[in-house]
Formats: C-alpha cells, structure tokens, sequence
C-alpha cells in the first residue's frame, strides 16, 4: 500500500495561526496604551503643581512596562516551546 495518498503535499504558502494575529493585536494595543500613559504622566510631570514624576505615576508606568514585558515574553516562549515540539516530532521515524 503506498503511503503518497496519505502524505498531505506541502502548501505553497501558509496563513498565520490565529495565536499569532492575537499575540500582534495585544502587543499593538498594549504599546499603545503605554504611549498614552507615558505622554499622559509626562504632561502632568512638566504641566501640574510638583516638580517631577509623582509616586503613582512612577508605579503605573513600572507596571505597564513590566507586564508588556511579560506579555510578550510568555508569547516567545511559548513560541519557541511549540517549534521545539514540532521539530522533535518530524525528527521522530
């Protein structure tokens, strides 16, 4: 029995799983709004009565940073998990 009927051919071009429109959308949206905050603050810092960064802006902007950090770096991960998997599993007769 010959194995050519069931081997899938290689597409010409593949579409990018869904994951990775999300991952995009999110990190877009969350760089966007870390501008926003961060035009936001500065403006109060150079514009409002006390000189400098107030307490909670330094702490708003310290989260915002570190969770698009976060966000972005459980996505690579993941990433780089999934293509290890895959590659072991081609590799495996």
């Amino acid at each position: 029995m010959s194995h050519d009927i069931l081997e899938d051919p290689e597409p010409s071009h593949r579409e990018p799983a869904t994951r990775d429109w999300t991952a995009i959308v999110l990190a877009i949206g969350l760089a966007t709004a870390i501008n926003a905050i961060t035009i936001a603050v500065l403006l109060d810092a150079a514009l409002g009565d006390a000189n400098g960064l107030s307490e909670n802006a330094t702490q708003i902007l310290t989260t915002a940073f570190g969770g698009i950090i976060g966000v972005l770096g459980s996505y690579i991960g993941y990433r780089s998990a999934s293509q290890h998997q895959a590659s072991r599993h081609e590799e495996e007769p």
